[in-house]
């Protein structure tokens, strides 16, 4: 995929470890222009995203109880280009089959220690602007970014996002895609 003059736009959501969803916003009014003569959209072209602790390190997860159990954690993200509608629950996440979905991901964890640990920590991308052969193009004035995160971690659990964008004018296929792809 052609990068040209690519730039980073980063962000961050603390879930609580409640089980509950919660939204961050990304302003993007500065990089997304719908005006009729010089319309440009963003177009990203990769997401990352780090799982750590208030330092900056691996989080912990609970002691799992005892010797022969396990104590299993998991953290969701998503990032959309619309809000979750109204009617979602608390602790429901944005979906791949909604068409507002840009990314999601997911880390889960076990611990088998009797104390609080690292454990160890699987990562899966389920989908990112990577993954697709154009990145992902919008032009939308603003990014929800959503986490949740469960009981499980013996800590606060940070999300951070980092992504790699750039901006392109908008012509008519662009328009078109745009029109396709996105609510």
């Amino acid at each position: 995929m052609p990068k040209s003059e690519t730039f980073l736009l980063r962000g961050q959501v603390i879930p609580g470890n409640s089980q509950t969803r919660i939204e961050a916003e990304v302003d993007l009014g500065s990089y997304v222009n719908l005006g009729i003569a010089k319309g440009t959209a963003l177009r990203v072209h990769s997401v990352q995203v780090q799982i750590c602790d208030s330092l900056g390190t691996v989080p912990t997860i609970s002691a799992s109880g005892g010797t022969g159990t396990t104590k299993g954690a998991f953290v969701n993200t998503a990032i959309t280009t619309a809000q979750v509608p109204a009617s979602f629950d608390a602790a429901e996440m944005p979906q791949l089959n909604q068409d507002y979905v840009m990314f999601t991901s997911s880390i889960t964890g076990q611990n088998g220690n009797d104390d609080a640990d690292q454990g160890i920590l699987t990562h899966d991308l389920d989908i990112a602007p990577q993954h697709l052969s154009q990145g992902y193009l919008l032009a939308v004035d603003t990014l929800y970014m959503y986490a949740i995160a469960d009981d499980a971690w013996s800590e606060a659990v940070y999300v951070n996002f980092c992504l790699e964008c750039s901006i392109e004018k908008i012509t008519q296929s662009t328009a078109v895609s745009l029109s396709l792809s996105q609510t």
